[in-house]
């Protein structure tokens, strides 16, 4: 029976939310949807790597996703201007017990360094999203939803986080505007090429008049400006009147300055707020470009950072080799676009640990940095001289991983089992937010990215945060060739073994046919080919650029998993599987298409202690694979397992038995005969189309009764085995 694999949206895909804790203006809201937090909302989600959210329908109160805090000292955090009133967010406790155990607390603050706490929540969080409302200070400005104390095994789900303004008093309240949106006290606006600068205050109060003491203006460049509204100024409850500013320069450039506005409001007597305008078809060059360019290269990621020059706003360009290209005045780019050869990796004013997405090792980069003023059409770059660098990233660095171990040593298979078992284990469910999120992806235009199909090249596009509901995770060892089933084991979440690829036409097509060379095309994807090899037997063809990683990949399957219990082997032990994946094909592809930048690069990345933690050997040392007979894990002491003449084509016979599961169809319960096990203790996997274990009983009976109702509609493979290692299997049908 052939199983296909798919990768369903699990428990949590990464969130990419924004460190910088930007003020809002209210009313606030923020669903947890999209890549970044709406302005005026932040989230610490603790260690790097751990930044996720939730799917699932019981922590989510609006789809698709809610936030995930799994740390202690992790939280979700508000900022706004004005006076708030009410809070309200809804929360789920996460667990694999019940009740939920921690404590969380909602704290508020005026100045974001000293809280004090409105409520608190201690081992009473339920299970399901559940709403809740906090009242806030008048004059508190923060507001956040605190993990103070996290327990092993309960996590804390957040969603729907809106901040709600108090109701307008009696007493004169200003709000400030410029084109119909409210500003911030302390905020910054840029005006365009405005003569007349225009801003409108707002008395929000509902009786007393506001009154504009004065008005001033402050910073370097006040005296280009002049401020043509008189004081005082009285503004009725509910109307507004202009304030209006002239620039008196006539030099073009871009001019900058601050305006005070002093009133009776009783919370913000003085409010500021920054502006700039611009003189001319564009704004002021830079005089300087910025200086001293650090790169930090690894042969997974890059990340850089420079001394600023008196630029508002810098540039980066990556190329691979050498190139030339500029940017041209008055436009504006954004990440993941190309000039000519260059791909822009930051447009925009952070200059901190910029991560360079898309690197892959023994790989030349050409970084340069512009600085440029202004925005939009208004945008004028410096592109003389640019601070660049060129840099050259690594390669594979094993260190002193494998010390003395030698491939023609008499326990070289033990010892590579030892070698590489255990290792920090990666859940199934966490593939998207480590491998995709922080090694696959790579922007593109429109803040969306890029997710490029293994075996076939398909280049999937979407906007984040990543789900599965196009591409799936792939045991390039398939999991029916494994004969630990569970998904609970570490072989199901390996990385080494997981790869990115099109669900329909790639990973079903696959399925857990073998992988060889098609020699009769039954149907194609990009460059992904299903159909009969030169024997006649059905075998899928990946591209090229995948078949030297998936024959490393099968390898260490075998290496990191086989024992007398449990054997992995190729062909595969388990011989319920009737398309079997021989060897002699996957050391040809080894040999024909040897480790890429890309093997490498994703191969250490993978290796991190705080990924997974242990290497691959056949990417370190492709010629390994010569010195192992996989059909029976025998160790080849002269490294002759490499030619083809040598390398057996058969496994060990196998021992099977028959099962009966009546009736089938099944509705609601089946009954599976178990008589030919002759008692034996037995383990019984449900497993659906997907690869998924639906159901595991263990039983020593002649016979069980299992209840189908929770099953969905579909095809289901019923897996049989004794500690003896007999083995049985036959399908399910749940109409």
């Amino acid at each position: 029976m052939n199983i296909k694999r798919i990768a369903i949206i699990a428990t949590a895909v990464l969130a990419q939310i924004g460190s910088v804790y930007s003020q809002g203006t209210l009313p606030m809201f923020w669903d947890m949807d999209g890549s970044t937090a709406p302005t005026g909302f932040s989230a610490d989600q603790g260690p790097a790597g751990s930044k996720l959210v939730y799917s699932s329908a019981a922590l989510v109160k609006s789809s698709p996703y809610a936030l995930r805090l799994d740390y202690t000292t992790e939280y979700a955090q508000a900022f706004w201007s004005g006076k708030a009133d009410t809070v309200s967010f809804y929360l789920a406790g996460t667990s694999t017990g019940d009740p939920w155990q921690g404590e969380v607390t909602v704290d508020e603050s005026t100045d974001g360094s000293s809280w004090s706490t409105i409520k608190t929540f201690k081992d009473d969080i339920p299970n399901v999203t559940t709403g809740y409302f906090v009242r806030v200070k008048s004059d508190s400005r923060y507001v956040r939803i605190y993990y103070k104390a996290k327990v092993s095994g309960f996590n804390l789900a957040v969603d729907d986080f809106s901040v709600r303004p108090k109701a307008p008093s009696e007493n004169p309240e200003i709000q400030v505007y410029y084109n119909n949106t409210q500003q911030i006290n302390t905020g910054t606006v840029s005006t365009g090429n405005d003569t007349v600068i225009v801003f409108e205050v707002y008395n929000n109060g509902t009786k007393n008049d506001l009154t504009l003491s004065t008005l001033s203006l402050t910073g370097n460049q006040a005296d280009d400006f002049s401020i043509l509204t008189s004081t005082p100024l009285t503004v009725s409850s509910g109307k507004r009147e202009e304030v209006k500013i002239k620039l008196n320069n006539a030099q073009n450039g871009t001019y900058e300055a601050t305006l005070n506005i002093a009133s009776n409001d009783l919370d913000n007597p003085n409010f500021k707020l920054n502006f700039s305008t611009i003189k001319g078809s564009k704004a002021s060059e830079p005089v300087a470009q910025p200086q001293n360019l650090v790169i930090d290269a690894k042969a997974f990621r890059m990340n850089a950072g420079f001394s600023k020059s008196d630029a508002e706003h810098y540039l980066i360009l990556v190329s691979v080799g050498t190139a030339t290209d500029v940017p041209t005045d008055g436009k504006s780019y954004e990440r993941g676009e190309y000039i000519g050869k260059s791909r822009v990796l930051l447009a925009g004013d952070d200059n901190a640990n910029i991560d360079f997405d898309n690197t892959v090792a023994n790989t030349t980069y050409h970084i340069r940095v512009f600085g440029y003023n202004g925005y939009g059409e208004y945008t004028n770059y410096l592109t003389t001289n640019p601070l660049e660098k060129t840099i050259t990233t690594p390669g594979l660095e094993p260190g002193a991983y494998y010390g003395s171990l030698a491939p023609s040593e008499n326990n070289f298979i033990q010892d590579l089992y030892a070698l590489i078992n255990p290792h920090r284990r990666i859940y199934y469910s966490n593939y998207s937010s480590n491998v995709i999120d922080q090694f696959e992806a790579r922007d593109t235009t429109n803040s969306k990215k890029i997710v490029e199909g293994f075996y076939t090249g398909y280049q999937y596009i979407y906007e984040p945060p990543f789900s599965h509901s196009v591409m799936s995770r792939e045991h390039c060892y398939p999991q029916s060739y494994m004969t630990k089933v569970s998904d609970n084991e570490p072989n199901y979440s390996d990385l080494h073994l997981l790869f990115t690829v099109h669900q329909d036409k790639a990973n079903a097509v696959r399925s857990n046919y073998p992988l060889d060379e098609v020699d009769q095309v039954s149907t194609t994807f990009f460059g992904g080919t299903f159909g009969r090899n030169a024997n006649g037997d059905y075998c899928y063809e990946p591209r090229d650029f995948a078949k030297g990683v998936a024959a490393r990949a099968n390898f260490y399957a075998c290496a990191a998993y086989n024992t007398a219990e449990f054997p992995f082997t190729l062909p595969t032990s388990n011989m319920l599987v009737n398309e079997l994946q021989y060897q002699n094909i996957l050391k040809k592809w080894n040999k024909d298409f040897p480790p890429s930048p890309w093997e490498i690069a994703r191969h250490e990345f993978v290796s991190q202690e705080s990924v997974q933690g242990n290497r691959n050997p056949f990417i370190d040392n492709p010629d390994w694979a010569c010195y192992i007979d996989f059909s029976l894990m025998k160790h080849v002491p002269a490294g002759t397992a490499c030619a083809t003449d040598s390398i057996p084509g058969s496994v060990k016979a196998p021992n099977t038995a028959d099962i009966k599961i009546f009736p089938n169809p099944t509705v609601e319960e089946f009954n599976i005969d178990l008589t030919a096990f002759n008692r034996e203790t037995v383990d019984i996997y449900v497993i659906d189309y997907y690869e998924r274990t639906m159901m595991h009983e263990t039983t020593s009976n002649e016979g069980i009764r299992l209840n189908a109702t929770s099953l969905s509609s579909g095809t289901y493979l019923v897996l049989v085995r004794s500690k003896s290692g007999k083995t049985a299997a036959s399908t399910l049908l749940k109409p």
